[in-house]
């Protein structure tokens, strides 16, 4: 029998694999990519809702990785047993240039500033089921960066 408590699993599970250097737009790695995006709008976060799959601030750039992380989220519902309807929406947010944390940003682990991700899931009683990972990024130049050898393989 499903319960809302495995939310915060499921929640944890995406924001996992959100930050996982596996999640890339093109063979690179997607949150450099992000830092882009924020960078252009001089801003420092992007948010992302799976629900509606938009991001913000606009792009259609990240359309096929939004898309996929919704369907990551319908499966692992399925797989959980949990009805769509337990879910009122389930947003990624990812702050960059974040205060360091020494708790969670080890320091020189890698390179780049510090930034915090977020995935918040609001069931239909009012609750929240939160996880967070943290890193260090760049914004994305593919003139530093290796691209994967997947591109094309996909």
């Amino acid at each position: 029998m499903a319960r809302r408590k495995e939310l915060g699993s499921i929640a944890s599970g995406i924001i996992g694999s959100f930050n996982s250097r596996n999640n890339d737009i093109d063979g690179y790695w997607a949150i450099g990519k992000l830092y882009n995006l924020v960078v252009q709008h001089e801003i420092k976060a992007v948010f992302v809702d799976l629900r509606s799959k938009k991001i913000t601030p606009l792009s259609n750039d990240f359309d096929l990785m939004i898309s996929n992380y919704h369907n990551m989220l319908n499966r692992l519902l399925v797989k959980h047993n949990i009805p769509s309807e337990w879910v009122i929406s389930v947003k990624i947010s990812v702050a960059f240039e974040a205060e360091y944390e020494n708790k969670h940003h080890y320091w020189r682990s890698a390179l780049g500033n510090p930034c915090n991700l977020k995935c918040d899931i609001l069931d239909d009683n009012g609750r929240h089921h939160v996880a967070y990972a943290y890193n260090n990024c760049m914004p994305h130049d593919p003139s530093r960066e290796s691209q994967s050898s997947r591109v094309g393989n996909l």
